[in-house]
């Protein structure tokens, strides 16, 4: 009925914590853990070996070469079949508490489309709810289905889903659901906001957030924004705006403190606002004259108030 599809990259430590975190409650649902491994270069074929000859729930394929991330997704995915497919993220958790909510809707739902849970509790709001309306589920949750693990996928979209159409967007996996639910006629999307997916906590390897990448506003903006707006006509301008926006405020990066953590980085310059400026005002809602004398502003000051900060609230993370 469920399997979980793992796609990994050169990241062999964490994907042995990984399974070793899930694979008593997997034997406990027979749960599949199917492992796409995009050409790693590091001890990733040792880790998985490992494991399938301690349980035969553990399945593999290695690519050629190295693909896409989101082409590695559609491919983790198509080693998939079961009825529901989790695409989970190799830096990610799913709790017994959260795998066992999750099975019981699906034996009360088995027609469900696609099942969205959320992410460390970020979304308060809505409420658990079914979704129909596909205008409306982007409007609400398109900000949080950017997380490949918070999806789980009904054999259809991955029979049938375009994944050609979005390789390369980095936002695949999302696009692939999008475009799906835009075209059928008839959806039933189950919202669960009580219960989420955490990130991984290994005793020894910190998570590298992707914010940290000199990428981030190519990512974090160009690419969000070229692919919202090239999602089909049936999704409204305004909901599509709104999408980009909530975006912005979930994953942090449009928001005042994150336009700061990007300054003091130095992702965020004079010459990087002036050359993503359009986008960057379309997913925040910062005042732009703010974020342009953020872009401007010396680090030093940032710096030392930023080190205030972690001081005064005794937060070690709270300058990347």
């Amino acid at each position: 009925m469920l399997s979980i599809a793992i796609p990994t990259y050169n990241r062999a430590d964490l994907l042995d914590f990984l399974i070793q975190s899930h694979i008593e409650i997997c034997e406990k649902y027979n749960i599949q853990i199917l492992i796409s491994d995009n050409s790693s270069t590091d001890n990733t074929q040792e880790i998985i070996d490992k494991w399938q000859k301690q349980t035969t729930l553990v399945k593999s394929t290695r690519n050629k070469i190295t693909v896409s991330p989101d082409q590695n997704a559609e491919l983790a995915l198509g080693l998939s079949s079961t009825k529901y497919t989790w695409l989970l993220g190799d830096s990610y958790f799913l709790s017994e508490d959260l795998i066992d909510y999750v099975i019981e809707e699906i034996n009360n739902n088995q027609k469900c489309d696609l099942f969205i849970v959320n992410l460390e509790g970020m979304l308060s709001i809505p409420e658990s709810k079914f979704y129909t309306d596909h205008n409306q589920l982007l409007a609400d949750l398109g900000g949080i289905m950017t997380c490949l693990s918070c999806l789980i996928f009904h054999e259809n979209i991955i029979e049938k889903g375009a994944f050609e159409r979005y390789r390369g967007s980095r936002y695949g996996h999302f696009g692939v659901v999008i475009e799906y639910l835009g075209q059928k006629k008839a959806k039933n999307i189950t919202w669960i906001q009580e219960h989420s997916v955490q990130s991984l906590r290994h005793p020894i390897i910190k998570k590298k957030n992707w914010s940290l990448s000199s990428e981030v506003i190519e990512v974090g903006f160009r690419n969000w924004t070229n692919f919202v707006f090239s999602l089909p006509h049936t999704y409204l301008l305004q909901n599509k705006v709104i999408c980009l926006k909530n975006f912005g405020r979930l994953s942090n990066l449009a928001t005042l403190r994150g336009f700061l953590l990007m300054r003091l980085r130095g992702q965020l310059t004079n010459e990087s606002y002036k050359e993503y400026k359009s986008e960057i005002n379309l997913v925040s809602n910062v005042p732009r004259v703010i974020i342009r004398l953020i872009s401007i502003f010396p680090k030093w000051p940032i710096k030392i108030a930023c080190k205030i900060a972690t001081k005064n609230l005794d937060k070690k993370d709270l300058c990347l």
